[in-house]
């Protein structure tokens, strides 16, 4: 580092990481899962500082406390959270929801679902869901490209990586390190017209099959990159370190 040059302008000149969306109205849903990394807990803060609409699943309660906010909606059979969790919150006006623990759905499908029922943005921001518990992460990855085949933008912020859906004809932007890698995962039969930006390893108008693993590991060129496709579904898989 050089004289004068403080920590905090140094972590401002760092290149931005994630998906590239602009500035539209976003809600955030925050769920279980790998909650402690310090970058995580960043993008959390900014992302609910901004957010129309913030909805806790059950255990996501405490990183929103961790970084010193409360969600408008908490909802969960709370299995993770202790009673004096939920009382607290409660008492500080937010809006709990409980369910049995013998329901149809995931503590965080749950919480995806009341954002449309609250009439929030079509675009959400689900904050973890990604951890040991295979089958758990494994769902969540299916429910956001599931419910971007709907028309609700879905992006999972983890501590390992970023991931979003992309639905042909459609494309997604990303930004990182040069190095930074980068992955897309076929979900259907075929996914057509598959071209790259910025990547190392490029690709024009190409056709993947589902369960290939012809790309995985591509990796950025320079800060900014894309993937798009004209039919089909994936998932682009924005890993946090090589």
């Amino acid at each position: 580092m050089t004289p004068g040059t403080t920590q905090e302008s140094a972590a401002a000149a760092e290149p931005p990481f994630g998906f590239l969306y602009g500035n539209e109205p976003h809600a955030v849903v925050v769920a279980g899962g790998d909650l402690d990394t310090p970058e995580l807990r960043a993008e959390a803060a900014r992302l609910v500082a901004s957010a129309a609409l913030c909805v806790a699943a059950d255990g996501g309660l405490r990183l929103l406390r961790a970084i010193g906010r409360w969600p408008d909606l908490l909802v969960g059979d709370f299995d993770t959270l202790a009673e004096d969790e939920v009382a607290e919150a409660a008492a500080a006006g937010v809006t709990v929801l409980r369910y049995p623990a013998a329901k149809d759905a995931t503590d965080s499908e749950l919480a995806l679902d009341l954002v449309e029922e609250r009439g929030g943005p079509r675009r959400i921001y689900l904050i973890g869901g990604v951890g040991d518990r295979v089958d758990h992460t494994l769902a969540n990855l299916m429910m956001a490209a599931r419910l971007c085949q709907e028309g609700r933008d879905v992006t999972i912020v983890a501590a390992p990586a970023h991931v979003a859906p992309l639905v042909g004809p459609g494309r997604v932007s990303f930004a990182g390190r040069p190095g930074q890698p980068v992955s897309l995962i076929p979900l259907t039969p075929s996914l057509m017209g598959v071209t790259t930006e910025g990547l190392v390893y490029p690709l024009h108008d190409a056709t993947l099959r589902f369960g290939t693993t012809f790309t995985v590991s591509n990796a950025l060129a320079g800060e900014r990159g894309a993937f798009s496709a004209r039919a089909g579904r994936a998932l682009v898989v924005l890993q946090r370190r090589p």
